[in-house]
């Protein structure tokens, strides 16, 4: 999993080194940036000057303001200078970075549970137009062979065109036979899967 960036803006290099040492004695601490002019991509930022910038409040990322004041801006959190302040500030980050490093992985699931329901409709499709499917091929490859049968008045280009029909029909119908062979093995899983949690409820009891 790819570490978090945390961004450190300050005029005070012992501000910078209170956060940066303390968090770095931790396991899975993030990668830092001190003071850029213009910032790189990052997911969190720690702000140790009077004023939070509106252009940083612009980019919309979380921002943890440590000031003697109360900070009232729209979306900064607003962390007071006390005693202890490193302890609480890496904490309270550590929070929005796990909300947001989890949000990021439910919105990946929900893109995944709607690509896997968009397949599911395509093979319940498929599996709906078998029938129809199998009645097309039945009948091209019962004409084929019905011409096949009469070779002598059929041309050799064209011999080999319906011999090429028919071995294609024959290899369509072998994916049929495929489908319903997994739709099957589908549907008793799926009474076993049933059957199990029966019993798994009737042994609750």
């Amino acid at each position: 999993m790819e570490r978090p960036t945390v961004l450190i803006i300050s005029e005070e290099p012992e501000f910078i080194r209170a956060i940066s040492t303390r968090w770095r004695q931790e396991r899975n601490a993030p990668t830092f940036l001190f003071n850029p002019a213009e910032p790189e991509h990052f997911d969190l930022a720690i702000v140790g000057t009077d004023q939070v910038s509106e252009s940083l409040q612009r980019i919309g990322t979380p921002i943890i303001h440590v000031s003697q004041g109360k900070t009232t801006s729209l979306g900064v959190i607003s962390v007071p200078e006390f005693e202890g302040w490193p302890d609480l500030v890496i904490t309270a980050a550590k929070q929005i970075l796990e909300y947001k490093a989890l949000a990021s992985e439910l919105a990946r699931l929900s893109e995944s549970k709607l690509q896997l329901e968009r397949e599911a409709s395509l093979g319940r499709y498929v599996l709906e137009m078998r029938h129809s499917l199998n009645n097309a091929l039945t009948s091209i490859l019962g004409n084929s062979d019905l011409m096949l049968m009469d070779a002598q008045t059929i041309p050799p280009s064209a011999r080999f065109q319906i011999e090429t029909i028919r071995n294609m029909g024959m290899r369509m119908n072998e994916i049929l036979q495929r489908f319903t062979s997994l739709q099957k093995e589908m549907q008793l899983a799926e009474q076993q899967r049933t059957r199990r949690q029966a019993k798994g409820a009737g042994a609750g009891i």
